[in-house]
């Protein structure tokens, strides 16, 4: 399951990042996300990383628990700032993506279980 869901959110964050540089820069869309370069440049690196590690088990569970602390620390500190070291300008609509987005990882992360198949416990 952690795997799939890096693949899918891989995927997500590969397209957030590719689409986010061609979203205009004013109007409501841009009043929600605020969507800057640096900020694009987060997700495609992310999305990168999740679709990186996506076809190991152990790099998989590792990377959606750091990635989901990361997002958690990030959405708090929006919390308190409008402005994430320079990189992440806060909206709510971002806040909200944030914290769900660790939650998840989080949660996936760390319920992760490797299931071994029948005839692969049989020969070990």
């Amino acid at each position: 399951m952690v795997q799939g869901f890096l693949r899918a959110f891989g995927v997500v964050f590969l397209l957030l990042g590719v689409a986010g540089f061609f979203l205009p820069t004013t109007g409501s869309i841009h009043d929600l996300l605020h969507l800057s370069t640096p900020h694009n440049l987060i997700h495609l690196l992310s999305g990168i990383i999740f679709l990186a590690v996506s076809g190991n088990f152990q790099w998989s569970k590792v990377v959606a628990i750091v990635f989901g602390i990361v997002y958690a620390i990030v959405a708090v500190l929006g919390l308190f700032s409008k402005d994430i070291l320079g990189l992440v300008a806060v909206t709510s609509t971002i806040e909200v993506v944030h914290f769900l987005f660790a939650v998840l990882a989080l949660f996936i992360g760390l319920k992760a279980t490797q299931t071994v198949a029948k005839n692969q416990s049989e020969s070990a």
